[in-house]
């Protein structure tokens, strides 16, 4: 992919413009919803540390009210290491291993993804949290906020050196409460249509592509009738001629159905390849 352009605005945009030259537009998260997040997630780490804290109270310390004073004992240095570890581990493997997302983020509807709009890596998501510390200086994550109300990307230092942005994740907050099914209106449900593609067809879609098709599927929902179609007709025509479907059936199909379709076939298949 290329690298993104962005516009500025009440409502900030990141896009994107793949090697196909489709254009993917993201919103970027503002300090509203990261700071929504962030307050779900530290009342999770709240309960957690003090969970933690009164077990090694009741384990290790036991009566002795001079535990801590005890200059020969390791235990106070043990506890701040597990909170460290717990505190840093509860952002960086969550957003390494659950797609950009915590539990606050999930809950909120934003997303941690690579400036060129495909999900973050185990190695950026190490970056951008190791740089907490310093977005939480001097308490409170003051300079992050600081950085992050003043970026035209929305971007704190973290995500500045990680090189990662806070999205908007299409459609998430609708899916908290109740699982809907997608159907078109003549009723056809996309939730178990599949296209039946052969080996041949499926290896020649790539990594790359089946970024571009999912990335879209997720965010159909909040486009306008008239860019959901646009973008529809550039991504169904790019992927039709990858897996040589060229007949006038398949042609005249719905765009939309028929990468809802598509992104149906692939789903089980890119989730093996990882």
């Amino acid at each position: 992919m290329n690298e993104p352009t962005y516009v500025s605005g009440s409502n900030r945009e990141a896009s994107v413009v793949t090697p196909e030259h489709v254009m993917l537009r993201f919103q970027t998260a503002g300090l509203g919803s990261r700071a929504t997040a962030m307050l779900i997630d530290t009342g999770i780490l709240f309960l957690v540390n003090l969970t933690v804290f009164i077990l090694f109270g009741i384990v290790l310390f036991g009566n002795e009210d001079d535990f801590f004073l005890d200059s020969g004992n390791y235990t106070l240095a043990i506890v701040l290491l597990v909170t460290f570890v717990i505190n840093f581990g509860y952002y960086w493997l969550q957003e390494a291993f659950w797609g950009g997302q915590t539990v606050g983020k999930r809950l909120v509807g934003i997303r941690v993804i690579r400036d060129n709009g495909q999900p973050a890596t185990f190695v950026s998501s190490t970056i951008r949290n190791l740089f907490r510390i310093i977005d939480a200086m001097p308490t409170g994550y003051f300079l992050g906020a600081l950085v992050c109300f003043f970026h035209p990307r929305d971007k704190r230092i973290g995500d500045m050196v990680a090189g990662t942005i806070v999205v908007v994740e299409s459609g998430q907050r609708s899916t908290l409460f109740q699982k809907k099914k997608d159907k078109q209106p003549n009723g056809f449900d996309l939730n178990h249509a599949l296209l039946v593609l052969d080996e041949r067809q499926k290896q020649a879609i790539t990594r790359e592509d089946w970024q571009l098709l999912s990335s879209f599927i997720s965010r159909v929902s909040s486009l306008s009738q008239a860019k959901k179609y646009e973008l529809g007709n550039q991504i169904a025509s790019i992927l039709r001629k990858k897996l040589e479907l060229v007949d006038e059936q398949t042609n005249k199909e719905d765009p939309i159905l028929f990468l809802q379709r598509l992104h149906n076939q692939l789903q089980n298949e890119f989730q093996l390849r990882k």
